[in-house]
């Protein structure tokens, strides 16, 4: 997919979050922006059970990431755009 925001493969290895973040589910979520638009994108955010405004910035998630995704700050922006 050439939009994708986060090159999240869903591996899972960054899971479990201690606070119970879904954190590919969040990833794939956000990576549906360029293709869905705002408006849809934030309806299947909403339905999350704990999104990335409840991400403490551990960075447990992201000594087990292989893609090397800088997850605790994609979490602080995701916040931000999807509040």
């Amino acid at each position: 997919m050439k939009d994708v925001l986060i090159p999240c493969t869903e591996c899972c290895d960054c899971i479990p979050c201690p606070v119970g973040i879904n954190i590919p589910a969040v990833f794939k979520i956000y990576n549906l922006l360029p293709v869905e638009g705002f408006e849809k994108t934030k309806v299947l955010y909403d339905q999350l059970e704990k999104k990335a405004d409840d991400c403490l910035r551990c960075a447990r998630c992201e000594k087990h990431c292989k893609q090397r995704i800088g997850i605790s700050a994609m979490m602080f922006e995701i916040a931000e755009e999807m509040e």
